[in-house]
């Protein structure tokens, strides 16, 4: 009887770096490289096999010149290995400012290894269906074919046509994918918005989302969503303070959801801080 083939796994797709050292090192068990617990302690140089199960169950953290060896075993060079100490740093740390700092470069780590530039960006931006049919292919089992479901899904409901349109730009982009018997699937893939040309259709994309906010607002049990609002005078100095905290939670939630192994519903995050008053005059 054959077993399952097991994939290598791939660092970016994990903020847990136990969890990814346990399906890493029963990949490379089922390869035949290593034999278990035992061979892994020899070669990160650890007295017993018991302390590989201490480290993988929390007990006991990754250090030194065992983490270094640990990645020989596991095969990480180069970015991917900074990410992998990264994650260990974040996992590992009980100072709740570092976890941040480490959080943010996780993200900024992220984006840089899935980021794909291209210059049809501006379609992608061009309304939100797009985005939300992107989310709907990796949350269900969905075919060329189930543009009807698909528009069912949405909020507002999109018509059949409108979702095949999405769906004919999401594959023409690699944003989504399909197997050879038509099943569709979410790439990797994500767009770069950092070209100046672009920022009129994030504009544009934004100004759509806060409408479904407000629509949202009304239409949407209360239980289903998180909308507050909250009004506050401070200085220019804790202004930026605030805003970077906010960024700094956008970076963590990004990393969160990009490393979700079961999505189960399609959301919209919009948060906002700008200016209730004019500049006070010198």
């Amino acid at each position: 009887m054959g077993g399952r083939t097991l994939i290598r796994p791939q660092i970016h797709d994990y903020l847990d770096y136990r969890r990814y050292l346990r399906d890493a090192i029963a990949f490379e068990k089922a390869q035949g490289r290593i034999g278990g617990h035992r061979d892994v302690a020899m070669f990160v140089g650890l007295k017993s096999p018991g302390h590989i199960t201490w480290i993988l169950q929390g007990k006991r953290n990754l250090v030194g010149n065992a983490l270094e060896r640990m990645l020989k075993l596991v095969q990480l060079t180069g970015h991917d290995a900074e990410y992998f100490k990264l994650l260990v740093g974040h996992n590992d740390t009980a100072n709740p400012d570092e976890r941040r700092l480490l959080m943010a470069r996780i993200s900024a780590s992220q984006a840089l290894h899935k980021v794909k530039p291209s210059t049809s960006a501006v379609r992608y931006w061009s309304h939100w269906r797009h985005s939300v049919v992107r989310e709907l292919v990796a949350v269900g089992e969905y075919g060329r074919s189930d543009t009807a479901a698909i528009a069912r899904r949405l909020q507002p409901i999109a018509t059949e046509a409108e979702v095949a349109d999405s769906l004919d730009l999401l594959l023409e982009l690699g944003m989504i994918d399909a197997t050879s018997d038509g099943m569709l699937f979410r790439s990797e893939t994500i767009l770069s918005t950092g070209e100046n040309w672009t920022q009129e259709a994030i504009r544009g994309f934004q100004n759509q989302i806060l409408e479904l906010s407000i629509r949202a607002l009304n239409s949407i049990p209360r239980e289903e969503r998180e909308i507050s609002t909250v009004t506050f005078s401070v200085s220019r100095e804790r202004f930026q303070k605030i805003r970077t905290r906010i960024q700094e939670m956008r970076s963590e939630i990004l990393a969160l959801v990009r490393t979700d192994p079961e999505p189960q519903e399609v959301y919209h995050l919009a948060v906002e801080l700008f200016p209730a008053t004019s500049k006070a005059k010198p």
